[in-house]
């Protein structure tokens, strides 16, 4: 019994000196850094380093979405489905979006709303209605230089035709805790590039006329001069669809 009065003497007593050590600390230290220096951070002291800057949380700016808003569209299978007598390599006439992260092509059911996805490998091209019909075809049709995923949309048909791929990029956030500098949301970008079809090969041209000009070589000085002579800029998509089309018409 006296041993255990003593142990609480002691346990009591250095509660006491903890507190009074605690208090004389944030009397002497904290205080001062709260009201003079509002726990900014020293260089020449780490442990003031220890705090932080309360803040809002990042968030994601962006969408995964060539349209994030539902189109009508079709779609052409590379296989029939469906139960025996009934197959079929078409499903036309749904509200479609395609989601580029995952190269799917989601479907939303009218009846429920419910949606259901179908990977980019099963479909062969697939179709949007709107003031003008847009046709995306899948890359794996084409040879090109990289194992491309996804699908290309057709801007123009022809002897040589055009069609652009939309690919995503992520930026990371850039939020720098000691300095309180930069961002905290994650962005999603989505950028556009040019390709030739040829027979059935996909030459990138971006926004070079010399690769399109190479790519039109059989008549590249008429191309060229329609293009001067027009003031047209291959970076505007009605602008290079105008230089397709007069090509194709040669």
């Amino acid at each position: 019994m006296l041993n255990a009065y003593f142990s609480l003497l002691i346990f009591g007593f250095s509660l006491t000196a903890i507190a009074q050590q605690t208090d004389s600390q944030l009397t002497n230290t904290a205080r001062d850094l709260i009201n003079l220096n509002g726990f900014k951070i020293n260089a020449n002291n780490v442990n003031t380093g220890l705090f932080g800057i309360k803040g809002p949380k990042g968030n994601l700016i962006g969408d995964p979405y060539l349209d994030s808003t539902w189109r009508t569209g079709s779609i052409k299978l590379y296989k029939k489905i469906g139960p025996p007598g009934r197959e079929g390599d078409s499903i036309a006439n749904v509200p479609l979006r395609l989601d580029l992260f995952v190269n799917e092509l989601e479907i939303q059911i009218p009846s429920t709303n419910d949606t259901r996805v179908l990977a980019g490998d099963y479909i062969r091209f697939f179709t949007l209605e709107g003031l003008e019909r847009r046709i995306f075809l899948n890359v794996n049709q084409f040879r090109s230089e990289d194992n491309m995923k996804g699908f290309v949309e057709l801007i123009k048909g022809g002897r040589l035709s055009l069609v652009e791929l939309t690919k995503l990029s992520i930026i990371k956030p850039t939020y720098n805790d000691a300095m309180a500098l930069g961002t905290k949301d994650t962005k999603i970008v989505k950028n556009s590039q040019y390709f030739v079809v040829k027979g059935n090969t996909l030459i990138s041209i971006g926004t070079s006329k010399k690769k399109l000009l190479d790519a039109m070589a059989d008549r590249a000085d008429d191309v060229e001069e329609f293009i001067k002579t027009n003031k047209l800029s291959l970076k505007s998509r009605p602008d290079i669809t105008k230089v397709f089309a007069y090509y194709n018409s040669l």
